[in-house]
Parts: C-alpha cells; sequence; structure tokens
C-alpha cells in the first residue's frame, strides 16, 4: 500500500503544474550528475588502461636492466631469473641504446633498442603494432616509430643513418671514446604503439646487429618478462630486487611512469569529488520537492492519518517518494553515462595531441563495480536527504492538515 500510495503522489499532477517540474528538475540534476561522474571515470579509466597496455605492449610486464655495464652472461641470469621467480611466463633479451638517426628531412634522438626477433613477440605487441612494412630480420634493417618517421621525413624502403657520438674505431668491448660511428640502416616497417613517447622515440632492430654496432658482442642491456596470467607484477618485481643487488635493477610497469600513474589517480578522486557536488544539489532539489509535496498534499495526509496510517507509514512513504525521485534520476544518469562512454569508446570521435596526452585520442573504459559504486552513493545522497521532510510529516499532528486546508 505505501509504495502504491508513493507512486501516485509522485506521478499526481500538482494543483499549480509548478511541483512537477520541481521533480523533473530534481530527477534531472540527479541524473547529470551521476552521468557526468560515469562519463569521467570512464576517460580517466580509458586513460590508465591505455597506457598500461601500451607499456606492457612495449615492455612487458617487469623489465630488468643494469645500471652498470652491461650483462656479460645473459644465459646465467636469465637463469636465475626463472628460477626465482617461476611466474615468469617468458623472457626475451634486449641491447638499449641512445643515439641519433638522420633521415631525410632532418635529424632526431633516437632510442634503439636490438631486441631478440625470436623471443619478441612472446613479450611484447610490437609486431602486432605495425602500420606498414615488416619487422626486421638481419642486419642493416630497422623499424621505426610513426611519429619519428614522418619528423625526419623517412618511409618504409628507404635508408636513415644511425649515428653514435662516440663509438668510433674502438677495440672490441670498449665504449667511451673514439669519433662518431654512423650505419646506414634500411626502414622496413613503421610501428604505432599509440603513445607519444614510444612512437616519436623508439626505433627497433636485430639484437645481433645492435650488439655488432655498439662493438657489444654477446651482451645486453636488459630483459623484458612476461608473466603468467594474474600474477602481480610488482610482488616479481620486488622479489627479483631482493634477490639481485646492484648493478641489477627491476620494474614492474607501474613502476616505470609512477609518478603519472599517482597524478591519475588523484586526479580521478578529485573530479569525482567536485562532480558529486551535482549530485548533492540535486538532493537539496529533492527536499524542496518533498517539502512542497508536503504542504501540497497536506489534506490527503491528514485524511490518511485520520484513517489510521501509522507516524511510521507516513515517514515510509515519503522516504519511498524521495527514493523514487533518486531512483529515476540515478537510472536515466546511468543509461546516458554508459551511452555516451560507448559512443566514445567505439568511435574514438575526440582525437588529442599525442605530444601533451601521451596517447592521441580519448580513451574510455567503464567498470561494472565502479558504476555500482556511484549508483549506490546517489541512492543513499537521496535517502539522506528524505529523512527531514519524512520526519517533520511523521509528526505533523492530524488537526494541522485539516485546518490548514
Amino acid at each position: 500500500m505505501i509504495l502504491t500510495l508513493a507512486r501516485r503522489f509522485l506521478l499526481s499532477k500538482a494543483s499549480d503544474g509548478f511541483l512537477s517540474l520541481i521533480s523533473w528538475v530534481s530527477m534531472a540534476g540527479v541524473a547529470l550528475g551521476v552521468c557526468a561522474i560515469i562519463v569521467v571515470t570512464s576517460v580517466i579509466n580509458g586513460f590508465e588502461g591505455e597506457l598500461v597496455r601500451v607499456i606492457t605492449g612495449m615492455n612487458g610486464d617487469v623489465i630488468f636492466y643494469s645500471r652498470g655495464e652491461p650483462i656479460q652472461d645473459a644465459a646465467r641470469i636469465e637463469q636465475r631469473i626463472r628460477v626465482a621467480a617461476p611466474e615468469v611466463q617468458s623472457v626475451s633479451s634486449s641491447f638499449v641504446s641512445e643515439m641519433m638517426v638522420s633521415g631525410p628531412a632532418g635529424v632526431a634522438g633516437l632510442v634503439l633498442e636490438g631486441s631478440d626477433l625470436a623471443t619478441l613477440p612472446a613479450v611484447s605487441d610490437l609486431p602486432q603494432r605495425l602500420v606498414s612494412g615488416r619487422m626486421p630480420t638481419g642486419e642493416g634493417e630497422v623499424i621505426l616509430g610513426n611519429a619519428l618517421a614522418q619528423r625526419i621525413g623517412a618511409e618504409v624502403g628507404q635508408e636513415v643513418r644511425l649515428i653514435s657520438p662516440f663509438l668510433g674505431d674502438l677495440e672490441e668491448g670498449t665504449s667511451t671514446g673514439g669519433t662518431p660511428r654512423v650505419l646506414v640502416a634500411q626502414v622496413v616497417g613503421l610501428f604505432k604503439m599509440g603513445m607519444h613517447d614510444y612512437d616519436s622515440k623508439f626505433g627497433i632492430a636485430s639484437l645481433e646487429s645492435v650488439q655488432k654496432f655498439l662493438h657489444q658482442p654477446e651482451r645486453i642491456t636488459s630483459f623484458k618478462l612476461r608473466l603468467q596470467e594474474g600474477v602481480s607484477a610488482r610482488g616479481v618485481s620486488d622479489r627479483l630486487s631482493e634477490q639481485f643487488g646492484f648493478p641489477y635493477r627491476v620494474k614492474d610497469w607501474s613502476q616505470l611512469n609512477q609518478n603519472l600513474f599517482y597524478a591519475i589517480q588523484l586526479e580521478k578522486a578529485v573530479i569525482s569529488v567536485i562532480l558529486t557536488v551535482i549530485i548533492l544539489v540535486a538532493a537539496f532539489n529533492v527536499v524542496s520537492t518533498l517539502m512542497m509535496m508536503i504542504h501540497d498534499k497536506s489534506r490527503e495526509i491528514a485524511i490518511l492519518k485520520a484513517m489510521g496510517m501509522s507516524s511510521i507509514k507516513s515517514f515510509s512513504l515519503f522516504v519511498w517518494i524521495g527514493l523514487g525521485i533518486g531512483f529515476a534520476g540515478t537510472s536515466m544518469g546511468s543509461l546516458a553515462g554508459l551511452g555516451i562512454s560507448w559512443f566514445l569508446d567505439r568511435t574514438q570521435l575526440i582525437q588529442l595531441p599525442g605530444d601533451i596526452y601521451y596517447i592521441s585520442f580519448l580513451p574510455v573504459s567503464f567498470r561494472w563495480s565502479e558504476v555500482m559504486g556511484i549508483a549506490s552513493g546517489t541512492m543513499l545522497i537521496c535517502l539522506l536527504a528524505t529523512l527531514i521532510p519524512a520526519f517533520q510529516v511523521s509528526r505533523r499532528p492530524v488537526l494541522e492538515g485539516i485546518r490548514y486546508e
């Protein structure tokens, strides 16, 4: 009976129509707040998820590297890694060096990574991120990030010059001094990881060719590790850090851009709190709607009390009315927020400058747990907003409503 009365009170037309307008404004306010929070959190989640995808796709789940001289006994170190961390599924070795690259249209800085092409696909998504050409297969071949290639004017099939400033005529095994050394390489492919830092700076060649060019035979600088599904990358990196001391260092994907991920989480929390103010304002509208409804329906309420409605039931009646407004607004806002998020995710309609925002489009990813949390929190706010008006109507004497009329 209480639910039926609440529905009739909520849906009935007020004498001057103003009460209905306030009710719709209250619902719209709640819907707007819920929609805004869902869309914003979905965008932040998508941004974070895209960064994780790119970072792990380029470096694996965990990266193990030397802070001193390049690693000479790579096979033994890899075996120690597998023993210390059985959760490691795949390992790929690489040699990374900073240098310059010269193309038809200019010169740019380059992070040249010599990768073990046989094991690279097991730890990296790089082979699936080629936008043209193919992976390098031997000496004198390199693939470049598409933004870097555009900057120096290089295309697939053209030659570029890789310039290492301090690797001239050296004795094998040394790494300082000498005059600049130049390697002419053919661009056989272009890749796009989706993160400007990688697409504008990195080039990939075979491990053997880079070792030969840098006079570092049989040496590497790092291992990329891919873990089994569901394994904590942070836990594995901490364990390996304890097992291996200086000069080795181990970082998981979150530590590679720790400040950035912390900033994302802080921004998400702050924006969510700010947008919650919209819902709080809407909750005040719910209070005003109930107060006006109590005034407009004072005669009906008095008659119901005279017929035997208890204070508890009258209290419950207006609680359900407020929850009805909150539920309608929350439902509309959730549907609108999910719809907008789905549309942005499917179309990638909004493009971003990659050199400012790290990625070149607006990613969106909603999490059902967060959507349910937002909806539950909104309903809780609406419930709290109904308590004062509902308590007042439950304490109102029967004769007061009749006398007012």
